[in-house]
């Protein structure tokens, strides 16, 4: 049931999703490790991007302005869906409200297959992503 507008003003849907593996990393603009793995979610997004893989970031307790400039300065090209006072992470039961980055990885079924909890490589994040995709 994870929903909300993006900080294009679009909406998003997990719901909408079906049959798509969905990668949300939930960061901060005012985040020391969320600024470090940008790059790596980034080009792991571009990379799997073909193969029908949804990366959806998820902004929390953060400026508008603040956003649009990590989104600016990364190159960040997946929507963010805007969670000002952080409730919106509250539809995640697995994800502790404090523990940012993480990033959650949702199957073809929309299962959750993976959880990672503070900030992953570029290298462990596609091989992690990779397996969830090809269904093992």
């Amino acid at each position: 049931a994870f929903s909300g507008p993006t900080l294009d003003g679009a909406e998003f849907a997990l719901a909408d999703q079906s049959g798509k593996v969905v990668v949300l990393n939930v960061w901060g603009s005012w985040c020391p490790p969320c600024r470090k793995e940008a790059p790596a979610v980034q080009a792991v997004s571009e990379a799997l991007a073909p193969r029908g893989v949804e990366f959806v970031g998820v902004n929390t307790r953060d400026t508008p302005e603040g956003a649009r400039g990590y989104v600016t300065e990364f190159g960040i090209t997946y929507p963010s869906v805007v969670d000002t006072d952080g409730t919106r992470l509250l539809a995640f039961r697995e994800l502790p409200p404090t523990a940012i980055p993480s990033t959650l990885v949702i199957d073809r079924e929309g299962r959750l297959a993976a959880r990672i909890l503070g900030p992953i490589s570029e290298i462990s994040l596609r091989d992690i992503v990779t397996q969830v995709a090809d269904g093992s």
